[in-house]
């Protein structure tokens, strides 16, 4: 699996890692099968934006989006919203 994680207008930080990591594991749980995953964190003059887009053996180029003025909660917003795109394309098939 390769991961990416790209910051802009901000420093990547350890805690930043943490919590993109902790997500990742409940990710893995859904679909063990990643084969890309890109983590897109920008600061804006409202908050922040968190971009996922995953490739997967089973669903190709999934992604998501959330803006929040807290980043731990965009974090998991991004998660969320992945988590349900995932589940209905598994729905689907």
């Amino acid at each position: 699996m390769s991961l990416k994680i790209k910051c802009e207008h901000m420093e990547l930080t350890d805690s930043i890692k943490a919590v993109v990591s902790d997500y990742i594991e409940k990710m893995m749980a859904i679909d063990p099968e990643f084969k890309h995953l890109h983590v897109d964190i920008i600061k804006e003059d409202t908050g922040y934006a968190v971009d996922l887009k995953m490739d997967t053996e089973v669903f190709h180029k999934v992604s998501a989006k959330a803006h929040n003025v807290n980043l731990e909660e965009c974090i998991k917003e991004a998660f969320f919203h992945f988590e349900k795109v995932v589940e209905k394309k598994a729905a689907h098939q």
